[in-house]
């Protein structure tokens, strides 16, 4: 189970090409704490912040607040016209969704709870032999093949919700040009490629051989994601769904661990 309530405490990792000071630990701490979180906009702030301190220095965790930042700028305009069939629910379900995300970089930092799938990820921002694409890939793998189907489920999503949930999703896909500038520049992280096989699928087949999987994986995660977060809701469905999700989760990993040893990510 991949979740908070089941994640043992683990030690804190100093993943900094330079050191992070007393004060800049202490501001992490308290700028990732999701218990003071009243809003996507308190949470952009934050998000700024988190940022800003983890590329003064380099620090590889920043990878993935490089991605939230740029999210979070677009999504909150959006978010704020409410041009949706439930706005509230829109609303509800991308806080649920950035709420797991601070969730586990609070325990990150604090030597608290994180889930297996962040701790991952933040393994491999503090491992030099991984390279920077695939510790992205982790993030992403983490946050929507994880993460988002459990917000999915936490926010009451119902079938009705279909029209919302990719109309979010699409309004964000010219977001992810200003992410790969931003961690090319900063990184040194070419992924102008990576969101291509992420979210369209080719280069998956190098790897497992299978057509049909790659669609799946790639192509499908969105979908994937909000089919197996409604079923997660359902006590009959909700097992099931859950070792799908987790399956899922683990292909991918399997796949971009086969993408950097090629050298593709």
């Amino acid at each position: 189970m991949d979740s908070l309530a089941n994640a043992a405490p683990n030690p804190v990792v100093n993943t900094a090409v330079s050191p992070l000071s007393d004060s800049e630990k202490a501001e992490l701490i308290q700028l990732s704490d999701p218990a003071t979180l009243t809003d996507l906009h308190a949470g952009q702030d934050r998000i700024e912040r988190i940022a800003q301190i983890l590329v003064d220095h380099k620090d590889r965790r920043g990878i993935f607040a490089i991605f939230y930042r740029n999210i979070l700028r677009d999504a909150n305009p959006l978010l704020d016209a409410g041009n949706f069939d439930d706005p509230a629910w829109a609303r509800r379900v991308s806080f649920a969704f950035f709420h797991s995300y601070l969730e586990n970089l609070h325990g990150h930092l604090t030597g608290g709870a994180v889930t297996p799938s962040w701790q991952r990820y933040y393994d491999f921002a503090a491992d030099p032999s991984r390279s920077a694409g695939r510790v992205a890939a982790a993030g992403l793998d983490a946050h929507l093949l994880i993460d988002f189907p459990q917000a999915v489920a936490q926010t009451g999503t119902q079938v009705r919700n279909t029209r919302d949930f990719f109309a979010i999703g699409d309004s964000l896909i010219g977001t992810t040009q200003h992410i790969t500038d931003e961690l090319s520049a900063i990184y040194g992280a070419e992924l102008g490629d990576f969101f291509h096989l992420y979210f369209v699928g080719k280069a998956g087949d190098m790897v497992l051989g299978d057509g049909t999987t790659s669609y799946v994986m790639f192509q499908g995660v969105r979908s994937t994601s909000l089919t197996s977060g409604i079923a997660m809701e359902n006590p009959v469905t909700g097992a099931p769904a859950e070792a799908g999700m987790y399956a899922l989760y683990n292909t991918a990993e399997t796949v971009f661990d086969g993408l950097e040893f090629t050298g593709l990510i």
